[in-house]
């Protein structure tokens, strides 16, 4: 049986109503809480290759502006 991780650090994020909205549908796409979410893509971003992580972030920032141009 896994031992279930101890987490003693808190770190607060200041969100917009949309930003908090997206970041809970995009956990919940994914089974997870917002939390975990978080946590999942910081692990993956730490463990990809330099390369693939500014892929990421140039995507997030595409999107981004995207998602300003609408309004």
């Amino acid at each position: 049986m896994a031992m279930a991780i101890q987490r003693n650090n808190s770190f607060h994020l200041l969100l917009s109503d949309d930003e908090l909205a997206l970041l809970k549908l995009l956990a919940e796409r994914d089974g997870l809480n917002a939390s975990d979410y978080l946590r999942s893509l910081l692990r993956q971003m730490a463990g990809a290759p330099p390369h693939l992580a500014s892929v990421m972030r140039l995507g997030a920032m595409l999107e981004s502006v995207k998602k300003r141009k609408k309004r």
